[in-house]
Order: C-alpha cells, then sequence, then structure tokens
C-alpha cells in the first residue's frame, strides 16, 4: 500500500465523520479586502441557521425536512461549485474530453453528493454547535481562510479551514478540507481510478448508490413532497 493509500484510510473515517468540515471548506483567490467583513458575517450567519436546524431536526415531522432542504437549496447550495469540484477531481483534461451530456451528468451526482454531506454535517453535530474561530487570514499560498470548530458525535473536537473562492455572485465552495488534507486530495485518486475502469456511467452509479444508501430512510410516503427532485429520483431507482 502505498503512502497516499495510507493516508487515506486514515482520514477517510474523519471525513465520514466531520462532514461538517466537508461541506463548509473552502479556497479563495483574490477576495477583495473591503469584502473580508461581510463574507465572514455571512458565513456566521449560515452557521448559526445551521445549528438551528441541527438542533430541532426532526426527520419524523416532514415541515422540518422541509425546512431544511430550503435552507440547503436557498443558502447553501449557493455557495458550492459542482463543475469546479468535477474538475478537479477527474482532472480538467478528463472533464473538458466529457460530451456535455456527461458533464451534466457527474455535475448532477456531485451536487446530490454534497447534499448528502449536508445532512450527514446535521446527523454528525446535532448536540454541539459549529462555531467560526476568529478572523480570515492568509496562510502560506496566499488564499483566504478562516478556521471552524465541529464536535462530530463519537469524536472529539475537531478544527479545520474554509477556504473561500470569488464567484460572480460572491464566494463559492470549491473543496473541503482538514488537518492539511484536502477533499480533492483525498479523493481525487479514487475518483480518477472509478473513471478509468467504469467509465462516466460507472463513476456516477457509484456515486448515486452511496447517496442512495444515506437517503434511504427518507424514501417514505410522508416525505416524497418536501424533498429534492435529485433525492426522489434516487428513491425510485431502489
Amino acid at each position: 500500500m502505498i503512502i497516499i493509500d495510507v493516508f487515506r484510510e486514515v482520514f477517510s473515517g474523519v471525513f465520514r465523520n466531520v462532514s461538517a468540515l466537508s461541506v463548509l471548506i473552502f479556497s479563495l483567490s483574490g477576495l477583495p479586502a473591503f469584502a473580508e467583513h461581510d463574507v465572514r458575517g455571512e458565513l456566521n450567519e449560515i452557521v448559526v441557521v445551521f445549528n438551528g436546524h441541527a438542533r430541532l431536526f426532526d426527520i419524523a415531522a416532514a415541515e422540518s425536512v422541509l425546512a431544511f432542504n430550503a435552507f440547503i437549496d436557498q443558502v447553501l447550495s449557493a455557495h458550492w461549485d459542482a463543475e469546479h469540484m468535477a474538475m478537479h477531481l477527474l482532472s480538467n483534461e478528463v472533464y473538458q474530453n466529457l460530451n456535455s451530456d456527461q458533464q451534466h451528468q457527474i455535475r448532477q451526482s456531485v451536487e446530490t453528493t454534497f447534499y448528502r454531506y449536508a445532512y450527514e454535517v446535521l446527523d454528525a453535530n446535532k448536540k454541539v454547535p459549529l462555531a467560526l474561530i476568529d478572523d480570515l487570514y492568509l496562510d502560506k499560498e496566499g488564499q483566504m481562510r478562516i478556521k471552524i470548530r465541529g464536535n462530530p458525535q463519537f469524536l472529539p473536537a475537531l478544527t479545520g479551514d474554509l477556504h473561500l473562492a470569488e464567484n460572480a455572485k460572491g464566494w463559492t465552495i470549491i473543496d473541503a478540507g482538514y488537518a492539511g488534507f484536502t477533499y480533492t486530495f483525498l479523493k481525487r485518486r479514487v475518483y480518477q481510478k472509478k473513471y478509468s475502469r467504469v467509465g462516466i456511467d460507472g463513476l456516477t452509479a457509484w456515486l448515486d448508490g452511496k447517496n442512495q444508501r444515506f437517503f434511504a430512510d427518507y424514501c417514505t410516503s410522508e416525505l416524497n413532497s418536501v424533498m429534492p427532485a435529485r433525492v426522489n429520483a434516487l428513491c425510485e431507482a431502489m
């Protein structure tokens, strides 16, 4: 087993249990200094609202599930970039060589995976709220970051970095990381190996299977009307 596989084995469990740091870890390139305070404030508002959902969430109450889905769709999803993630996981060359339908296919699977991560955050941090630590700062590469602390069930408190990337709408999620290891660093080889073996259809089927297994408990007649179409499609395929 080469060293990258050792790192992946060690940290894969951490990533599964601290998805809060996975959904909310970003990379920043050139965010204007005057916007830093606004970004910090917006991030803090998102964390506060998220903590409220985590504290009160009840899978048995359709209105609770509906409210959290609305928060994902209207707030969180505006700050993640599935195309950027897909390009970095597969490599820009592979992604650009896909036809438009295949690009849409992988983006949809990645977006649904982000949706799952949001729910994993919820499950992992119900008792102890997430918290931003200190202010935005520049790392050694000149990228802007801010630390966030979570306390997932069965694990001690963990602190990671939020990295922000500027886009036309403000800022966006482009990566996830913890303890110096980013989501793309740990997952890129897995995605690329899967793609080389089974192609884009096999890769998206693998992702859809993972998402389908997670959302199985939400595939009920009571929740069908409040879950997003992407999740209902997985339920129908079961």
